[in-house]
């Protein structure tokens, strides 16, 4: 298990003074990475054996999001591979150790070179687990969508610089925050559900679709055929 401590930055916030969906999910993408970078497997690394490790769905359960200035622990662990398929939790607990959210998150291997998903060498694999965690008591992640209903249409997305991370895709965080700003209604969000389909790069336009269930939004962030490059679910 690898974690580091955290205080909640004014930059991080959302209008309503607590830690942001977008701050949420940086975080989370920060200790996963410091974790590889600290076990000597970060990006100079993946990139000198031309592979990525690339995120396939989340699934997020937040029970409180903690406000300004509040000490936080950030923690991840791996906990199983499965073929090219690496399965990671994550979760932020509070100053006295009370978990505020729990997530889970399923990724997988791929080879730059051949552009496929390949089976990781045992080497890294085996210092992913040195700690032989469980997987965390939480939801599971939703394996499919429903995306039949009547989807409102909304205002196209470019994909700008500001979007990008180091693979040149938009950053698996920005998805989240897009998907979630076009939704006009306010409220708290106690479950995130996310499935990355295709791997949106600069340029490209999104052109979001809003679908409202009970107690529920899902947004499919489509490009202009409507094939998804990522669906989003809000549960409040």
């Amino acid at each position: 298990m690898y974690s580091f401590n955290e205080r909640i930055r004014y930059s991080e916030l959302g209008e309503n003074g607590e830690l942001s969906l977008l701050g949420l999910m940086n975080l989370f993408q920060d200790c996963s990475t410091f974790q590889s970078e600290d076990l000597g497997l970060g990006i100079d690394y993946l990139k000198g054996k031309n592979e990525a490790w690339w995120l396939s769905a989340w699934q997020v359960d937040i029970e409180e999001m903690p406000v300004l200035t509040e000490k936080v622990e950030v923690g991840t662990y791996a906990y199983a591979f499965k073929g090219f398929y690496g399965y990671r939790n994550f979760f932020l607990k509070d100053e006295f150790g009370n978990f505020l959210v729990k997530a889970d998150s399923i990724w997988f291997h791929y080879d730059l070179l051949n552009k496929r998903p390949s089976k990781p060498d045992e080497t890294s694999l085996n210092v992913y687990l040195a700690g032989n965690e469980k997987r965390l008591e939480m939801s599971d992640i939703a394996r499919k969508f429903d995306l039949s209903g009547d989807f409102k249409q909304c205002k196209e997305i470019v994909v700008g610089k500001s979007d990008l991370d180091t693979n040149h895709h938009m950053n698996n965080a920005v998805y989240v925050s897009m998907a979630r700003n076009v939704i006009d209604e306010e409220f708290r969000v106690r479950k995130l559900s996310v499935q990355y389909k295709t791997a949106a790069m600069l340029g490209d336009i999104i052109i979001p679709g809003i679908a409202r269930n009970e107690n529920s939004y899902i947004v499919n962030l489509a490009d202009n055929v409507g094939e998804p490059y990522a669906i989003v679910k809000f549960e409040y």
